[in-house]
């Protein structure tokens, strides 16, 4: 690179909440050094998420479905190592992420802090380290498909506003206990939300979900399934209010400047509650709460103490007292 610019790569391969926190570190970079070029190295799932990202040059994509092929990971090795960078933020800790930045031989490999603030901060703060004149950007950002946009807009249209977007999550997801409401909660908030504000509840999440969101189908707009990551973007978007727990689909809206809710029980506000100003949170008083477990040792049926404390007055009284709607 000539006259003291830069050629950087971000490297984080899963995790969709994670990868929209990482995309502070391009925002902060391309405020102060817009001449910079920055790469990023995610799975195959992402890369529709961060397609349109006016902070990211070049996207080069993991295919995790040869994630245990030797012959690949060094196939992915040689690609980088041609880049020639001068910085790789390795943000995880795997072995092959680890293996990937020293094969590259950059100039410096700088691996992620974790500080008393959230991790959006902790992933700034990483960055700060080793490029000292950026600043902390107030939001996230992320961009959608100008095309996908238009669609989107027209088929909201359809409906009577406001928009409000819930994510119920998944029954029986081993992997979110503490993290996933009762879907007889989300009917009942569903309910209530439109008798007091009108407007259309739309229902989202993955095709795998369907079955268990469809009793929601007489009281909302199910689309569950519908779109994949872009489109769930774009969606997410245009809504005037997202309602979930802690997935990543929340943290898109976030980083959309979307006002959002998030109910949180076993993961703590103070590093994933929503980032910026339009981030709201609720979480119930346990003495089990943001305990960060992936399985309860309290849970019965899939329902966690942290999560069945959060009452649907609560919720509503949420909304009503910061006027979110």
């Amino acid at each position: 690179m000539k006259n003291g610019t830069k050629k950087i790569l971000i490297l984080r391969l899963g995790a969709i909440g994670d990868v929209v926190h990482t995309t502070i570190i391009p925002s902060a970079i391309k405020s102060a050094h817009p001449d910079w070029e920055i790469h990023y190295l995610t799975q195959s799932e992402n890369i529709p998420l961060l397609g349109n990202n006016r902070n990211i040059d070049k996207i080069i994509e993991w295919d995790r479905s040869k994630r245990k092929s030797f012959k690949y990971l060094i196939s992915t090795g040689v690609k980088l190592f041609r880049e020639h960078y001068d910085i790789i933020f390795n943000l995880t800790n795997a072995i092959r992420n680890i293996f990937l930045s020293v094969f590259a031989c950059p100039k410096k490999i700088v691996l992620r802090k974790h500080t008393d603030k959230s991790w959006v901060e902790d992933y700034f703060y990483t960055a700060q380290s080793v490029i000292k004149d950026i600043t902390l950007p107030v939001r996230l950002e992320l961009e959608v498909n100008k095309e996908l946009d238009s669609q989107i807009t027209q088929t909201l249209s359809a409906y009577p506003t406001p928009h409000i977007i819930i994510i119920p999550g998944g029954k029986t997801d081993s992997h979110r206990q503490g993290r996933t409401w009762n879907l007889e909660n989300w009917i009942e908030l569903s309910k209530r939300l439109t008798e007091k504000y009108g407007g259309t509840v739309f229902v989202c999440g993955g095709k795998g979900e369907l079955k268990h969101h469809k009793p929601l189908e007489e009281i909302a707009v199910l689309l569950t399934g519908e779109y994949n990551l872009a489109g769930s973007s774009a969606l997410l978007s245009h809504a005037d209010l997202v309602i979930s727990g802690d997935t990543g689909p929340l943290h898109i809206a976030s980083a959309h400047n979307v006002k959002t809710l998030a109910l949180l029980g076993s993961t703590s506000p103070d590093k994933i509650k929503p980032y910026g100003e339009n981030g709201y949170y609720i979480s119930a008083d346990t003495d089990c709460k943001y305990c960060w477990k992936k399985k309860c040792k309290y849970t019965q049926k899939g329902s966690t103490p942290c999560m069945d404390k959060i009452s649907v007055d609560m919720v509503l009284d949420k909304i009503t007292k910061e006027n979110l709607l």
